[in-house]
């Protein structure tokens, strides 16, 4: 209980910090995301592979993934 009640009273005299986005010092060059309505067919197309690949490499788990794999591997071998 008291440590919460330092905990909160800490945080009270903390100063809010402005938002990152506001003092990011490198602006985006292009608004995010785009209006599809207002762009091509192709652009789309390139903005929506850029999108999916970036995803793909953002939730990649190389370590999880050969853990698995080493994993079935030592279940079918000792089995």
């Amino acid at each position: 209980m008291f440590s919460t009640l330092i905990r909160r009273s800490i945080q009270q005299n903390i100063p809010q910090k402005v938002p990152y986005i506001y003092s990011n010092p490198y602006k985006a060059k292009r608004l995010w995301p785009p209006d599809f309505q207002k762009i091509d067919r192709k652009h789309q197309f390139r903005l929506e592979r850029r999108y999916r690949r970036r995803a793909k490499l953002k939730w990649a788990r190389p370590r999880w993934t050969k853990a698995v794999k080493l994993v079935q591997l030592g279940s079918i071998v000792c089995a």
